[in-house]
């Protein structure tokens, strides 16, 4: 395997802190070490390509912004799609945080930062190496799309669907629509031509009762008063207004994010995008304060982005799932009890356990709770984490400050790492531990006791746990499964003679990075105090 690695001064604001040209030169080993003034102009973008393509390059290693940054930018979400389009598959790209998560957070200690910034740079290089290339399935995007809720954008998303050729599907869970009075006068002749059109079709007193497939085809179970009925489409449209309830019945089934209000999330750069390519959301106002243009530009603004999707020729997905090792599958069926999405189901003549890609997200949780250890994470690997904690160990040794080992969820644990660090290098006084080692996975669903366990057989002091709070799980109940297997953490802890406060777990949203500092200091004390004591 060739693998690159490209490294980021981030004009500077990498560079002050961590010493990027010292930590090329100790990767000459590789094909391609080389540091850019940034990823993201289009001078570098274009020697990245032309170096990938003249090294042949099979796997690519990003130090410098956080992951999540690339999905922020637009140069960075064409980068990464720019590689997979040169033949790179999407688990051999991966990425180094140091930026938010070493220099932001380290100001003033570049040679440990320096350091520190090595062993991100060992485990993102670990990862392309020990994860297998993962299976992609090409679909063919309908030209329809659900529209959930009949706010005025909703009825004008419809008829700019219509518009444009598409097939519409409108579901409202109540018998009136969610016009404001203020606004029917207006919106009504735009409601009139959609229920004319013999291409829409409109539910009442509705719920989503399934969502299964893949942005571009979606295959939709409506429990209409009729009973329930299935539909194809290639997208969806949430138009729910401030319907709180309904946010929250829906986010089971569609895997969306939702703020500290209960209303959806804005997750990407894109005003009303949720994760999931194929579903956006029309931004409602706090308390129902809308006006009409409003709703007209969010509308446009979503079924300009959709169709630019569902009107090519055909979509690729990336299959991030779990897999199924039959050697030694046992077809006990913990995993179809403990899968949120259905998508875990025994093959009777094989007595083997089966996943239907196109319900697995890859959350994790059937890999914890297999009794065999038949099942493990495309994306995150049993054995790249186990390496990955044995690499973090290794730490920054300040022999003053205990060594702590922070994994972080995918979702809210990872964004607020990312917030601490903002916090830090923008606050007097703010300080974090060089010795915390910050690693992500997927949820914390995924979060093993043998993970935990191996933390400190490789010798950390403490292990704090970064999860979502209730309700804003992107898999459901990763976070509250996970916090039912902490008895059995603790149990296990104590067998082996390790004290509960070397454990902890801290549930957060996405942007309380003072939470994780605070928690983190506090953990930091508080390991200092079990060590006097000992």
């Amino acid at each position: 395997m060739k693998t690159g690695l490209f490294l980021s001064r981030h004009d500077g604001a990498i560079s002050e802190t961590v010493d990027v040209d010292l930590l090329s030169g100790l990767y000459s080993n590789l094909p391609v070490a080389k540091v850019y003034d940034s990823f993201f102009r289009h001078k570098a973008q274009t020697d990245i390509l032309k170096t990938v393509d003249a090294h042949g390059l099979d796997s690519v290693v990003f130090a410098g912004n956080s992951p999540k940054y690339y999905d922020m930018i637009l140069g960075g979400t064409l980068l990464l799609d720019a590689l997979k389009s040169r033949g790179i598959n999407e688990n051999k790209i991966a990425f180094a945080n140091i930026h938010e998560q070493v220099a932001m957070s380290h100001k003033g200690e570049r040679v440990k930062a320096t350091e520190k910034a090595g062993l991100l740079i060992d485990v993102a290089l670990t990862k392309v190496e020990m994860s297998p290339n993962i299976k992609s399935i090409v679909v063919s995007p309908r030209r329809s799309v659900l529209i959930v809720g009949t706010t005025a954008g909703g009825i004008i998303a419809a008829w700019e669907l219509l518009a444009k050729g598409y097939r519409v599907f409108l579901a409202e869970r109540g018998l009136s629509l969610r016009v404001p009075a203020d606004m029917e006068e207006n919106i009504m002749p735009t409601l009139a031509a959609v229920q004319s059109s013999d291409r829409s079709k409109m539910f009442t007193q509705t719920e989503i009762k399934d969502v299964s497939g893949y942005a571009g085809q979606y295959k939709i179970v409506l429990t209409t008063p009729g009973g329930d009925e299935e539909i194809l489409v290639g997208g969806i449209i949430l138009s729910l207004g401030n319907d709180i309830a309904w946010v929250k019945a829906l986010r089971s089934k569609m895997r969306f994010g939702i703020d500290p209000d209960g209303s959806v999330a804005q997750e990407t750069m894109f005003i009303g995008q949720t994760t999931d390519p194929g579903i956006w959301f029309l931004p409602s106002g706090k308390e129902g304060i809308t006006s009409l243009a409003d709703e007209i530009s969010g509308a446009s603004r979503a079924v300009l982005s959709l169709t630019s999707l569902l009107d090519a020729n055909e979509i690729a997905h990336s299959l991030l799932i779990s897999a199924v090792d039959e050697k030694v599958c046992g077809g006990c069926g913990t995993c179809v009890k403990t899968c949120a999405f259905a998508a875990s189901s025994i093959d009777l003549s094989r007595k083997l356990s089966v996943i239907n890609p196109e319900r697995c997200k890859g959350c994790g949780n059937c890999v914890t709770s297999c009794p065999t250890g038949a099942r493990d994470l495309v994306s995150f690997p049993t054995k790249y984490i186990s390496k990955a904690i044995s690499l973090l160990s290794r730490g920054v040794v300040n022999g003053a400050e205990p060594k702590i080992l922070a994994i972080l969820c995918k979702n809210c644990g990872y964004s607020a790492a990312d917030s601490a660090g903002e916090l830090i290098s923008r606050t007097p006084g703010q300080k974090l531990s060089l010795n915390v080692m910050p690693f992500l996975l997927e949820c914390g669903g995924n979060v093993d006791t043998q993970y935990v366990l191996e933390a400190f057989s490789n010798g950390f002091d403490g292990v704090a746990l970064f999860i979502c709070r209730d309700g804003h799980c992107h898999n459901i109940v990763g976070n509250t499964d996970m916090q039912r297997r902490l008895g059995l953490f603790r149990a296990v802890l104590r067998s082996r003679d390790i004290k509960d406060e070397r454990l902890r777990v801290v549930p957060l949203n996405c942007h309380e990075g003072q939470v994780m500092i605070e928690e983190l200091q506090s953990m930091s004390e508080d390991l200092k105090t079990l060590r006097a004591s000992n």
